[in-house]
């Protein structure tokens, strides 16, 4: 599957099963928009894949959720590196945004 291939449905699919394996990560974060549409949204909650440009690389934003006693800035940290690792292929130079939102 090739990059051009890869729809943006795809790609936070992805992102979504990912993020949710990282230890430390309670769940990711639903914001307004999928609150509101609920589950019949298309993407995943917590998970928003954009692209300024058809050429230019994906941009990923994960919001999740860490449990408690774990450091937030090293779940972020390893999230956003397995989602990059995991996306390498797909969407090589994806740029990802891990944003911490709150701890359980």
């Amino acid at each position: 599957m090739t990059a051009a291939a890869t729809g943006p449905d795809a790609l936070a699919g992805t992102v979504a099963r990912v993020a949710a394996e990282v230890p430390g990560v309670a769940f990711l974060r639903p914001g307004l928009a999928e609150l509101i549409r609920g589950s019949a949204g298309r993407t995943p909650a917590g998970v928003r894949v954009t692209r300024g440009s058809g050429t230019g690389p994906w941009e990923v934003d994960v919001q999740l959720v860490v449990r408690r006693g774990h450091r937030a800035l090293t779940v972020a940290r390893a999230v956003r590196d397995a989602v990059t690792a995991a996306l390498a292929r797909t969407a090589p130079g994806a740029q990802v945004t891990v944003t911490v939102t709150g701890a359980v």
